[in-house]
């Protein structure tokens, strides 16, 4: 038996159906209603708890973990520390045991800056900037102008644009005066 072309393009299916008359729904009744809007309440209630609780493992989680990576990348320098401590114990040589702990002092501060941690920079003879210093004391100088840095006592550290600690400093209240004498 040989197909038209009409037929070829026609596909085979299953032959129409009769229209199906519609079955009449039955309203459900107002209790029903409402028992099964209280149901999708309590359903949502129960999501939105859940998701809640879930939100805060994960926050308490990063807050416990987030400075994984940069222990992580601290621990050769302990692992150094350790080790020229060791070394010192059985060598008489200063100079090798200087170089030694500043070149741990370079990787621990490499360490930090790919981190985003630099130190505040805090020079004799700046003003004081409250942002970025903490003043111990103030008392007179000859040398610097009142307000202005005269001791370095502790250096300061930012991670990137937040103070984490404020470099501690001694400022000048100026010339000490003379006339009381």
């Amino acid at each position: 038996m040989k197909m038209t072309d009409q037929q070829e393009q026609e596909p085979i299916g299953l032959p129409e159906e009769a229209p199906v008359e519609a079955t009449p729904e039955v309203e459900p009744t107002a209790d029903e209603q409402i028992e099964h809007w209280k149901d999708v309440a309590m359903r949502k209630t129960a999501e939105v708890e859940n998701i809640r609780r879930r939100t805060n493992l994960e926050k308490q989680q990063l807050i416990e973990f987030a400075n994984e990576r940069l222990i992580t990348h601290m621990l050769p320098v302990v692992d150094d520390l350790h080790a020229a401590v060791e070394a010192s114990k059985n060598s008489e040589d200063a100079e090798s045991l200087k170089q030694g702990l500043n070149m741990i002092y370079q990787k621990a501060v490499k360490i930090f800056e790919d981190h985003g941690v630099a130190v505040i920079q805090t020079d004799v003879g700046i003003p004081f900037n409250v942002d970025h210093h903490e003043a111990l004391m103030h008392t007179p100088s000859e040398e610097h102008p009142e307000g202005h840095v005269i001791q370095v006592v502790q250096r300061g550290y930012a991670l990137r644009e937040k103070v984490l600690r404020h470099a501690k400093v001694i400022t000048s209240a100026g010339a000490e005066d003379q006339s009381n004498g």
